[in-house]
């Protein structure tokens, strides 16, 4: 069975292949596997539930600096001498609202590190974990894999993960990238959870009607998280077997979420009807600059979110309605997100299939839940 290495796993992403890794093992001789997560903050101050923490003690955890290129090379190194067979890049920061240069050590310098590395010591695969914000265009269609990447792109983190593919594919071993569209589930504390947040507040005003912006049929492309871990488990084993020099594949489930559909899953689950703006709303908000747009709506969601966790004795909840710019949801309307997740489930011989077919009220619940269980979250029955 393989042997390893995840940068990042203890961030969102890494915990689901950090999970995923360590069910396979249960599967097979545990005696047989090598499993090492390295990451920059520990376990136990990650807020995992009782369950998902237990699995950090049954790996070689390091917790170190990965700005630290010496850090990076240790990592890489086995007490036998041999090469990682897989090596996962999970550690390009994914967080909006960072500044440049955290974006730029956190995911250009970063993957170019780890991109070295993997070719100095061999390893069989390295995994690249990007994002599919990094597509041009402003239709509505499904971007493919070989659809246009913005060469100008909008945002900071969009351009550095461009630059962080460009630096695996020059590693010089087998790559596989991997281009996620929205990504939701359990430990996702920015992608799905603002509109979570606003159902939550609108239930509670007793309106139960949820304000949404923009056009009902925007696509803007989901992916559970677990279906990622998999993807990239999947995608190491095949381009193990057969080794070509890069693969790229977008994620996103085959459910076409567009607004309506994401809106329409969140309002199911706290019992609100999702309430689209008017024609003349709409066409006062385009022209608002998107700084503009964010700021208003973020300051009529985190005064009474703050309210609500007080009021239940959460005192220290990192999860917020904030909208950061670099958000999709702020751009929907000029920069919809739509992805074609379907070349991965169709490959010869990769035999991967999505678990998660299409945002459901019922991974959205799976979320809520695990955050009131941890205390990050009011304890209302939903």
């Amino acid at each position: 069975m393989p042997t390893c290495l995840v940068f990042g796993s203890a961030n969102f992403y890494g915990r689901a292949l950090t999970q995923l890794l360590c069910h396979e093992r249960k599967q097979q001789t545990a005696d047989v596997w090598e499993i090492r997560g390295v990451d920059k903050i520990l376990p136990q101050l990650a807020s995992f539930p009782a369950d998902v923490l237990a699995l950090y003690s049954t790996i070689d955890y390091r917790m170190g600096n990965l700005r630290c290129r010496g850090f990076l090379e240790q990592a890489f190194k086995r007490d036998d001498g041999k090469p990682w067979d897989f090596v996962f890049n999970f550690a390009a920061e994914h967080k909006f609202g960072q500044s440049d240069q955290v974006y730029d050590q956190d995911v250009r310098q970063l993957s170019d590190n780890i991109a070295q590395l993997a070719g100095q010591h061999s390893v069989g695969v390295l995994v690249q974990l990007s994002t599919a914000l990094i597509f041009a265009g402003s239709s509505n269609s499904q971007c493919t894999e070989d659809s246009a990447v913005d060469g100008a792109q909008t945002t900071v983190l969009a351009k550095c993960h461009a630059d962080a593919e460009a630096s695996a594919r020059l590693a010089g071993v087998p790559v596989v990238i991997l281009r996620p569209a929205l990504c939701y589930g359990p430990g996702d504390r920015q992608n799905a959870v603002p509109m979570l947040i606003m159902a939550q507040l609108s239930k509670q005003d007793g309106d139960n009607r949820m304000p949404v912006l923009w056009d009902k049929d925007l696509r803007i492309s989901t992916v559970h998280v677990a279906d990622v871990a998999a993807a990239a488990l999947a995608t190491a084993r095949w381009q193990h077997q057969k080794p070509a020099a890069v693969a790229t594949f977008n994620l996103a489930d085959a459910g076409d979420t567009t607004n309506a559909r994401l809106a329409q899953a969140v309002g199911s689950l706290f019992g609100v009807e999702p309430s689209f703006q008017n024609v003349a709303v709409n066409f006062i908000v385009k022209r608002l600059k998107t700084a503009e747009l964010a700021e208003e709506v973020n300051q009529s969601l985190l005064g009474p979110w703050m309210d609500l966790l007080a009021a239940h004795g959460v005192s220290n909840s990192p999860l917020s309605p904030y909208l950061d710019q670099e958000h999709p949801y702020c751009r929907l309307d000029s920069q919809p997100r739509g992805v074609d997740g379907s070349r991965i489930a169709s490959t010869p011989g990769l035999k991967f299939e999505y678990q998660h077919p299409r945002l459901s009220p019922a991974a959205l619940r799976e979320m809520v839940e695990e955050f009131q269980a941890v205390g990050l979250w009011p304890a209302i029955p939903i």
